[in-house]
Protein backbone atom coordinates (compact mmCIF):
# COMPACT_ATOMS: atom_id res chain seq x y z
CA UNK A 1 0.00 0.00 0.00
CA UNK A 2 1.39 3.41 -1.03
CA UNK A 3 0.69 6.09 1.58
CA UNK A 4 0.67 8.82 -1.07
CA UNK A 5 -2.44 7.47 -2.78
CA UNK A 6 -5.32 10.00 -2.60
CA UNK A 7 -7.50 7.69 -0.46
CA UNK A 8 -4.75 7.25 2.12
CA UNK A 9 -3.93 10.96 2.07
CA UNK A 10 -7.57 11.81 2.72
CA UNK A 11 -7.92 9.36 5.62
CA UNK A 12 -4.67 10.63 7.12
CA UNK A 13 -5.92 14.22 6.85
CA UNK A 14 -9.14 13.35 8.70
CA UNK A 15 -7.10 11.67 11.44
CA UNK A 16 -4.31 14.20 11.86
CA UNK A 17 -6.36 17.38 11.67
CA UNK A 18 -8.96 16.57 14.35
CA UNK A 19 -10.21 20.09 15.12
CA UNK A 20 -11.15 21.07 11.56
CA UNK A 21 -14.69 20.64 10.25
CA UNK A 22 -13.80 18.87 7.01
CA UNK A 23 -15.87 19.42 3.86
CA UNK A 24 -15.28 18.36 0.26
CA UNK A 25 -14.07 21.90 -0.51
CA UNK A 26 -11.59 22.04 2.40
CA UNK A 27 -10.28 18.56 1.58
CA UNK A 28 -9.87 19.40 -2.12
CA UNK A 29 -7.85 22.47 -1.12
CA UNK A 30 -5.69 20.59 1.42
CA UNK A 31 -4.92 17.73 -0.97
CA UNK A 32 -4.65 19.97 -4.03
CA UNK A 33 -7.19 18.03 -6.08
CA UNK A 34 -10.47 19.01 -7.78
CA UNK A 35 -13.80 18.86 -5.92
CA UNK A 36 -14.94 16.31 -8.50
CA UNK A 37 -11.88 14.17 -7.76
CA UNK A 38 -12.47 14.61 -4.03
CA UNK A 39 -16.07 13.38 -4.31
CA UNK A 40 -14.90 10.33 -6.25
CA UNK A 41 -12.56 9.41 -3.38
CA UNK A 42 -15.18 10.23 -0.73
CA UNK A 43 -17.78 8.00 -2.37
CA UNK A 44 -15.29 5.12 -2.55
CA UNK A 45 -14.39 5.54 1.14
CA UNK A 46 -18.08 5.71 2.05
CA UNK A 47 -18.70 2.48 0.09
CA UNK A 48 -15.91 0.90 2.13
CA UNK A 49 -17.62 2.22 5.28
CA UNK A 50 -14.46 4.07 6.40
CA UNK A 51 -16.06 7.52 6.55
CA UNK A 52 -19.42 9.13 7.35
CA UNK A 53 -20.90 11.92 5.23
CA UNK A 54 -23.29 14.19 7.10
CA UNK A 55 -25.17 16.99 5.23
CA UNK A 56 -25.61 20.11 7.37
CA UNK A 57 -29.15 20.62 6.02
CA UNK A 58 -31.71 18.96 3.73
CA UNK A 59 -31.01 21.37 0.86
CA UNK A 60 -29.66 19.67 -2.27
CA UNK A 61 -26.53 21.84 -2.30
CA UNK A 62 -25.95 21.61 1.46
CA UNK A 63 -22.40 21.44 2.78
CA UNK A 64 -21.48 17.91 3.84
CA UNK A 65 -19.26 17.22 6.86
CA UNK A 66 -16.82 14.35 6.48
CA UNK A 67 -15.75 12.26 9.47
CA UNK A 68 -13.95 8.99 10.08
CA UNK A 69 -16.29 6.08 10.78
CA UNK A 70 -14.91 4.91 14.12
CA UNK A 71 -17.72 2.36 14.54
CA UNK A 72 -16.13 0.26 11.79
CA UNK A 73 -13.16 -1.66 13.31
CA UNK A 74 -11.51 -1.74 9.87
CA UNK A 75 -11.10 2.07 10.02
CA UNK A 76 -8.55 1.90 12.85
CA UNK A 77 -6.70 -0.98 11.19
CA UNK A 78 -6.55 0.92 7.89
CA UNK A 79 -5.24 4.06 9.61
CA UNK A 80 -2.67 1.99 11.51
CA UNK A 81 -1.42 0.47 8.25
CA UNK A 82 -1.18 3.91 6.61
CA UNK A 83 0.84 5.36 9.53
CA UNK A 84 3.07 2.28 9.71
CA UNK A 85 3.84 2.36 5.97
CA UNK A 86 4.63 6.07 6.30
CA UNK A 87 7.05 5.59 9.19
CA UNK A 88 8.88 2.74 7.43
CA UNK A 89 10.13 5.34 4.94
CA UNK A 90 11.98 6.91 7.90
CA UNK A 91 13.89 3.76 8.83
CA UNK A 92 17.03 5.70 9.75
CA UNK A 93 15.18 7.63 12.45
CA UNK A 94 13.33 4.55 13.67
CA UNK A 95 16.70 2.87 14.28
CA UNK A 96 18.18 5.99 15.92
CA UNK A 97 15.29 6.37 18.37
CA UNK A 98 14.35 2.72 18.90
CA UNK A 99 15.41 2.86 22.58
CA UNK A 100 12.47 5.21 23.18
CA UNK A 101 9.88 2.81 21.76
CA UNK A 102 9.15 1.01 25.03
CA UNK A 103 9.30 4.19 27.11
CA UNK A 104 6.64 6.13 25.21
CA UNK A 105 2.98 5.79 24.22
CA UNK A 106 3.93 7.26 20.85
CA UNK A 107 6.83 9.16 19.33
CA UNK A 108 6.49 11.88 16.67
CA UNK A 109 9.33 13.08 14.45
CA UNK A 110 8.51 16.49 13.00
CA UNK A 111 9.91 19.74 11.66
CA UNK A 112 12.42 20.59 8.96
CA UNK A 113 14.39 17.35 9.43
CA UNK A 114 11.64 15.60 7.42
CA UNK A 115 11.60 17.95 4.42
CA UNK A 116 15.02 19.62 4.43
CA UNK A 117 17.31 17.28 6.39
CA UNK A 118 20.54 18.92 5.18
CA UNK A 119 19.44 22.44 6.13
CA UNK A 120 17.73 21.45 9.41
CA UNK A 121 19.48 22.75 12.53
CA UNK A 122 18.00 20.18 14.87
CA UNK A 123 15.96 16.99 15.15
CA UNK A 124 12.51 17.67 16.63
CA UNK A 125 10.93 14.82 18.58
CA UNK A 126 7.71 14.76 20.58
CA UNK A 127 7.57 11.92 23.13
CA UNK A 128 4.20 11.19 24.75
CA UNK A 129 4.82 9.16 27.87
CA UNK A 130 4.14 8.79 31.60
CA UNK A 131 5.76 11.27 33.98
CA UNK A 132 7.73 8.49 35.67
CA UNK A 133 9.67 7.99 32.41
CA UNK A 134 10.79 11.62 31.91
CA UNK A 135 14.19 11.15 33.60
CA UNK A 136 15.00 7.95 31.72
CA UNK A 137 13.89 9.48 28.41
CA UNK A 138 16.31 12.39 28.96
CA UNK A 139 19.12 9.89 29.65
CA UNK A 140 18.28 8.03 26.43
CA UNK A 141 18.20 11.34 24.52
CA UNK A 142 21.68 12.21 25.80
CA UNK A 143 22.96 8.79 24.74
CA UNK A 144 21.46 9.14 21.24
CA UNK A 145 22.81 12.72 21.00
CA UNK A 146 26.38 11.37 21.06
CA UNK A 147 25.70 9.65 17.72
CA UNK A 148 24.09 12.71 16.05
CA UNK A 149 25.66 15.83 14.53
CA UNK A 150 22.42 17.80 14.81
CA UNK A 151 20.97 18.76 18.19
CA UNK A 152 18.05 16.61 19.33
CA UNK A 153 15.22 18.83 20.55
CA UNK A 154 12.97 16.45 22.50
CA UNK A 155 9.73 17.52 24.16
CA UNK A 156 8.23 14.99 26.56
CA UNK A 157 4.61 15.31 27.65
CA UNK A 158 2.03 13.11 29.31
CA UNK A 159 -1.08 12.24 27.29
CA UNK A 160 -3.08 14.66 29.45
CA UNK A 161 -0.60 17.51 28.88
CA UNK A 162 -0.50 16.87 25.14
CA UNK A 163 -4.29 16.76 24.99
CA UNK A 164 -4.50 20.14 26.77
CA UNK A 165 -1.92 21.70 24.43
CA UNK A 166 -3.88 20.56 21.37
CA UNK A 167 -7.17 21.81 22.82
CA UNK A 168 -5.48 25.19 23.34
CA UNK A 169 -4.48 25.00 19.66
CA UNK A 170 -0.75 25.13 20.42
CA UNK A 171 0.54 25.82 16.90
CA UNK A 172 3.82 23.85 17.15
CA UNK A 173 2.12 20.76 18.57
CA UNK A 174 -0.72 20.89 16.06
CA UNK A 175 1.81 21.12 13.23
CA UNK A 176 3.67 18.13 14.71
CA UNK A 177 0.47 16.07 14.60
CA UNK A 178 -0.52 17.27 11.11
CA UNK A 179 2.84 16.97 9.38
CA UNK A 180 4.93 14.74 11.61
CA UNK A 181 5.68 11.03 11.29
CA UNK A 182 4.62 8.64 14.05
CA UNK A 183 7.87 6.67 14.47
CA UNK A 184 6.48 4.37 17.17
CA UNK A 185 3.09 3.74 18.79
CA UNK A 186 0.82 4.20 15.76
CA UNK A 187 -2.11 2.38 17.39
CA UNK A 188 -1.74 4.43 20.60
CA UNK A 189 -1.67 7.64 18.54
CA UNK A 190 -4.88 6.68 16.71
CA UNK A 191 -6.61 5.87 20.02
CA UNK A 192 -5.38 9.17 21.49
CA UNK A 193 -6.84 11.17 18.57
CA UNK A 194 -10.08 9.22 18.76
CA UNK A 195 -10.43 10.04 22.47
CA UNK A 196 -9.51 13.66 21.79
CA UNK A 197 -12.29 13.92 19.20
CA UNK A 198 -14.79 12.47 21.69
CA UNK A 199 -13.80 15.04 24.33
CA UNK A 200 -13.88 17.99 21.91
Amino acid sequence: METDRPQEKLLKLLLKDPFTMHTATSIAKSLNITRQGTWKILNKLREDDLINLKPLSKARTSTTLIKLNWSNPVTEKTLSLILTMECLKQQRWRVNFEDLENKTHFLILFGSILNKPKEANDIDILAITDKKNFKEIEEIRMKIQKTQLKKIHLIDLTKEEFSQELKKHNKAHMEAVKKGIILYGQDNFIQFIRNLKNEH
